[in-house]
């Protein structure tokens, strides 16, 4: 039986699991680091709107933060297979991942969820930056929008600020390797077996986890988000750079970094919380069926 702060080092984790918990952790982030709930509860033209505390959340998830949370499944999920290819393609019968592979499998996580944040977050950006004013041609929601944006430009247009949207989600790389060591610091020594992730641990790991992913690709966020806000405007990732520079000097590619760290430590801190509880859930299940393995073995 699992003690309670406990959780074996290499279980033999699936793929959707890591996805369920990673969606469960994306939520659990979300609802730690947007108080978005509370501000709306507050406001009196926004509260007339909902019936109460939970249907404010509940509906507000699905209309503006439902796909941060997917993305965060298909990164834990992506992470997860990449590590199990390497794994398996390096036949290496360590109970750890290489510090290596741990790094590796993060940037290619964020490479391949890259393809799902580019044109969701030009659709966010595009909706957010609209006028009340112009009715005539506001858009009414992300399908309107990307229907919009195809129809000027095609599926390449879609994609407008994909350079710097792939650069910002390497940044996943040093995030689980960040966690990784942090866990691996706090384990002692002669835990040979299994990592001692007691809750404060898994809060310090992931929070400082979050703060080194942002500052490690903050510049190319700010890029990204000035291109897809006026994709006209742009030439393209080194344009925008150049441009931004000569017009606003260095300081502009960490506008808002502060903010962003302050929200990133708690946020990412129950995002791990989460995601580590749920695969505990799992565990019981992986080891049913490790045991059936050996008495039919």
């Amino acid at each position: 039986m699992l003690d309670v702060d406990e959780i074996p080092e290499k279980p033999n984790v699936d793929t959707l699991d890591s996805v369920l918990s990673g969606l469960v952790g994306g939520l659990a982030g979300l609802a730690v680091g947007h108080p978005f709930v509370k501000v709306r509860l507050q406001s009196r033209e926004l509260a007339s709107r909902y019936k109460g505390t939970w249907n404010c959340f509940v509906t507000t998830i699905k209309q503006e933060k439902a796909g941060v949370a997917g993305v965060n499944a298909l990164v834990f999920g992506s992470y997860t297979w990449l590590i199990k290819y390497q794994s398996e393609k390096t036949k290496m019968n360590t109970t750890l991942p290489p510090l290596t592979h741990v790094f590796l499998a993060g940037m290619g996580a964020g490479v391949i969820t890259s393809f799902v944040t580019c044109p969701m977050e030009l659709v966010k950006v595009q909706l957010q930056n609209q006028t009340q004013s112009s009715t005539a041609t506001a858009l009414k929601g992300p399908i309107d929008c990307l229907r919009k944006m195809y129809a000027v430009g095609g599926i390449k247009y879609c994609f407008k600020g994909m350079i710097p949207t792939t650069l910002r989600e390497l940044s996943f790389g040093p995030y689980f390797l960040t966690y990784e060591v942090i866990c691996r610091g706090l384990t002692p020594s002669n835990a040979s077996d299994k990592y001692e992730l007691s809750g404060p641990k898994v809060i310090l790991a992931g929070g400082s986890a979050g703060i080194i992913a942002w500052c490690s690709t903050y510049f190319a966020d700010v890029v990204k988000t000035r291109i897809q806000s006026e994709p006209e405007r742009y030439k393209g990732f080194s344009h925008c750079i150049k441009q931004s520079y000569r017009e606003e000097g260095w300081r502009i590619f960490f506008r808002g970094l502060t903010p962003t760290i302050l929200r990133a430590f708690p946020s990412n801190a129950a995002t791990f919380a989460a995601y580590t509880w749920t695969m505990k859930l799992c565990q019981p299940k992986q080891l049913i069926t490790r045991c059936d393995e050996s008495v039919l073995l």
